[in-house]
């Protein structure tokens, strides 16, 4: 992934309007914001916005689905397990990741 451009915040403001209207675009990526242009805010479409929660709340349900059914074989995953589960329905972890993490730990 490339290095997001960041605009300071008085870049921002003057540039306000013609911001809004690039991230409007189709495609458009989100525009990183923040003092001294360390990145500690994005301002995006409604639309990708929108998308980024769909997604989160289609990982979450996918994670309900597969912990419910992990337990109605009588499993509890263990402590780590569900930190996992955790990662997964964050998308701070993918499925692929997890499942090879969980089977290196049977390689050794």
């Amino acid at each position: 992934m490339l290095t997001p451009e960041i605009l300071s915040v008085r870049e921002l403001r003057a540039g306000l309007a013609g911001v809004l209207k690039q991230v409007q675009q189709p495609g458009a990526e989100p525009v990183f914001v923040g003092p001294h242009r360390k990145a500690e805010a994005v301002v995006m479409s409604v639309s990708q916005y929108e998308q980024l929660q769909q997604a989160a709340a289609v990982r979450r349900e996918a994670v309900a689905e597969a912990l419910a059914s992990v337990r109605a074989e009588g499993l509890e995953p263990s402590d780590e397990g569900l930190k996992m589960f955790e990662a997964i329905a964050e998308g701070r972890m993918t499925p692929e990741e997890a499942r090879e993490q969980t089977l290196a730990r049977y390689r050794r």
